[in-house]
């Protein structure tokens, strides 16, 4: 698992940073970004849940 969340977080802080190049967005747009789909992933969670 841990193996797992390393190869998660390493691609998406890969996908951030080309994110960054191409739009030249700042930290705060990919925060809200990131927070936008964890948001998303719980509330898929609490559906499943039901």
């Amino acid at each position: 698992m841990s193996e797992m969340r390393e190869d998660a977080f390493v691609n998406i802080k890969e996908a951030c940073m080309r994110l960054q190049e191409r739009t030249r967005c700042e930290n705060h747009v990919v925060i809200k970004m990131l927070n936008e789909v964890s948001q998303f992933y719980i509330t898929q969670d609490e559906k499943n849940k039901i």
